[in-house]
């Protein structure tokens, strides 16, 4: 009988790792109003990759701060303000640590329209929860990441549509470090969020790709996305042309901007 109880067991934890895997790849990227073009009036310049660079910086915006301490909240309703949102918004969308899933989740709601979209963003850190509590080995790296952002790494937004104290629909270009059996792989990848204003710029929608046709339905398209290739080192690389090629081929590249603290 413990035989077959410890076997059970086994099977049991295999279909769990084999869960979040399944729930974390999915979420993981695979291989529309006009932004201004750079000129001297506007002040903006075109960037390495040739796209127009901003002079909103990621991180900055907010006059308060989340309860991670560390996510800037408090703007004041401009559309600039919406596109800092997005961004300092973005790793709550993406980030799954197995150790703080209990502030991100609490996080992640203060910010949040109650919505479907929302378990669906919260399904892989509720399974890790779960698995841990359970007491399944899970891999990590970092001191328990599982998905870790850089939205400066990717650093390019795009805004669909904005009307201030309103409502904004933002894409934000980021790269990010997901779990792997070896060192953890670096991806770039697009959040597309639906802020809707509500004393303050709160996450409304997002494409997830579980129901959310009416607002994708809205984008020119979902936005650049894939992994990186080559020798997996664990960090994400700088991104550099062939990357961006290869992500825009079959896209535009229109609309798309720099944030003026982005890494390059």
């Amino acid at each position: 009988m413990k035989k077959n109880w410890k076997a059970l067991a086994a099977i049991a934890a295999v279909l769990i790792i084999v869960a979040i895997a399944v729930v974390l790849i999915n979420l993981r990227p695979g291989a529309q109003a006009a932004q201004p073009e750079p000129s001297a009036d506007n002040g903006m310049v075109a960037g390495k990759f040739g796209f127009p660079v901003s002079k909103i910086n990621i991180g900055e915006g907010g006059t308060k701060t989340a309860a991670d301490g560390k996510t800037p909240t408090g703007y004041n309703g401009t559309c600039d303000s919406a596109v800092q949102a997005a961004a300092n918004y973005t790793p709550t969308l993406v980030d799954v640590h197995l150790e703080t899933w209990g502030t991100q989740k609490a996080t992640l709601n203060s910010l949040a329209v109650p919505g479907p979209w929302l378990e669906t963003v919260l399904l892989p850190g509720t399974i890790i929860s779960d698995a841990k509590a359970q007491g399944t080995a899970l891999k990590t790296f970092g001191g328990g990441w599982m998905d870790q952002a850089d939205v400066k790494a990717g650093g390019l937004y795009r805004t669909v549509s904005c009307e201030p104290k309103k409502t904004a629909l933002v894409q934000v270009f980021f790269g990010a470090l997901g779990t792997s059996d070896t060192l953890p792989e670096a991806y770039f990848g697009t959040r597309t969020m639906e802020l809707t204003w509500k004393g303050d710029w709160k996450i409304s929608n997002v494409v997830t790709g579980v129901n959310d046709a009416d607002l994708v339905s809205q984008l020119k398209d979902k936005g650049p996305s894939g992994g990186v290739g080559g020798t997996t080192t664990g960090k994400i690389p700088p991104l550099d042309e062939p990357l961006v090629a290869r992500y825009f081929e079959d896209l535009s590249k229109e609309g798309w901007v720099e944030y003026a603290n982005a890494t390059r």
